[in-house]
């Protein structure tokens, strides 16, 4: 059986959240700084649970500090030493059974491709959003592109799985579970190991999806 699996990586892959460390790295030592990051992680916590719209999350984190290209690079680097504990070795037992993988984010291929390489993932198996820079500073998003937008991994899930005979997504955000609920997915296994949402865990039991709270009970779910 050709089964596809998708991976969210923000509180997911990674035990961070991509754009939020980008952020609080630029935010440092500027006046304002506790108040700054308060609010971030409040649109953060915001975007997660639905309660606010995706793309108006991620462009109020973005105008929150200036990201340049060079700190954007820095930061990638760094977060190649984030990876959720655990993680890499069971993407690992999940290919050696046969499994096609998957990451789907709605942070930025900007930051992620370097770690979502070290963990195998091809660039052709990565899918996220685009900054817009002007010069060397970042400006926005690029609007275009699904993910960045609520209902853009079901979308994207969509088109990547039309040959798979099973269509599984991984993730702790309601991003990912609308995917599920969407249709993209056959089932969805809540993520549970970085950050636990309530709101992910409801629906995942009103649905009939599943919920993981460590890497074990994940690699347990996912056997074949």
């Amino acid at each position: 059986m050709n089964r596809l699996i998708a991976f969210d990586v923000d509180s997911t892959l990674l035990r961070v959240e991509s754009l939020d460390t980008a952020v609080e790295h630029a935010l440092s030592g500027q006046d304002g700084e506790a108040d700054a990051r308060e609010k971030l992680h409040a649109l953060t916590a915001g975007g997660m649970s639905g309660k606010i719209a995706l793309r108006d999350s991620l462009n109020t984190r973005i105008a929150l500090a200036k990201l340049s290209r060079a700190l954007v690079t820095e930061v990638g680097e760094q977060l190649r030493k984030r990876v959720t504990p655990g993680i890499k070795p069971a993407l690992k037992r999940l290919r050696d059974q046969g499994d096609e993988l998957h990451a789907i984010s709605g942070g930025f291929v900007d930051l992620l491709e370097p770690v979502l390489g070290d963990l195998g993932f091809a660039p052709s198996q990565i899918h996220a959003n685009h900054f817009i820079y002007e010069g060397e500073i970042v400006t926005g998003l690029d609007a275009d592109i699904p993910l960045s937008r609520n209902g853009g991994k079901t979308d994207v899930l969509r088109m990547i799985s039309a040959s798979a005979d099973e269509t599984i997504m991984v993730g702790d955000g309601m991003t990912d579970f609308e995917a599920f609920e969407g249709g993209a997915a056959d089932r969805f296994i809540g993520f549970g190991v970085v950050v636990q949402r309530e709101i992910v865990l409801a629906a995942a039991e009103h649905a009939g999806g599943e919920y993981v709270r460590s890497i074990d009970a994940l690699i347990s779910a996912l056997k074949r």
